[in-house]
């Protein structure tokens, strides 16, 4: 069964990924805020989520988003209304829209 986890992103690359639960996402937020990341949620299965934290800690933040990309059933933002995607977001994660056009191609 997948599990909805909650990301953190920036220029450096995925910077935190944690399993969503009742407090996990204030503090994920919050942090968002402080380091000037995109928050956003994916669906992932369980040894999905295991590789790319592998990939976190061997300190490979690029890979490990390239691989949250390419393994997330589903993808989507968390980061309030007014913060929109940052334009290093486009090089690093499918926008789930695009890849829901590509999809039905």
């Amino acid at each position: 069964m997948n599990d909805s986890w909650i990301a953190l992103a920036n220029l450096s690359g995925l910077k935190a990924l944690v399993l969503e639960e009742k407090h996990a996402l204030p503090f994920m937020h919050r942090r968002a805020g402080r380091e000037n990341a995109l928050c956003f949620w994916a669906v992932l299965a369980p040894h999905h989520a295991r590789f790319i934290q592998q990939k976190l800690r061997e300190g490979d933040q690029v890979e490990a988003l390239a691989w949250l990309d390419r393994l997330a059933s589903d993808l989507g933002r968390i980061s309030h209304p007014e913060v929109c995607h940052p334009d290093w977001i486009y090089e690093y994660v499918t926008i789930p829209d695009e890849r829901d056009i590509e999809s039905n191609s």
